[in-house]
């Protein structure tokens, strides 16, 4: 399967309509992942996990994320914590977070 089909199969999996297209990152992730032969229940599990890391890292001050950063993410997904907002006040410090994103999530 060539990588137009890859993306066509891939957006038809995970309902993507037909209008509409898939962002810079997670449409050269699709490529990455056809390119190294993952089938789509694993791309899509792949990008899920992307997904629950990225919701919340974004709102934390700094462009870098540790593996101790997503273990807390982690954690507070595994104590019951499941939309980002949560996550975030859950895990994180106030002094960790993004000033601009913590007045909106602590409300």
């Amino acid at each position: 399967m060539d990588l137009e089909e890859y993306f066509a199969e891939f957006k038809t999996a995970v309902n993507v309509g037909a209008g509409f297209g898939l962002t810079v990152h997670v449409a050269a992730e699709v490529a990455a992942g056809h390119s190294i032969g993952l089938t789509f229940a694993q791309m899509h599990a792949f990008l899920a996990r992307r997904t629950q890391i990225t919701s919340v890292a974004f709102a934390l001050k700094g462009p870098f994320l540790s593996p101790e950063q997503i273990a807390r993410i982690d954690l507070a997904r595994a104590e019951g914590a499941v939309d980002p907002k949560d996550v975030i006040l859950r895990a994180f410090t106030q002094e960790e977070v993004r000033s601009d994103l913590l007045t909106k999530i602590s409300t």
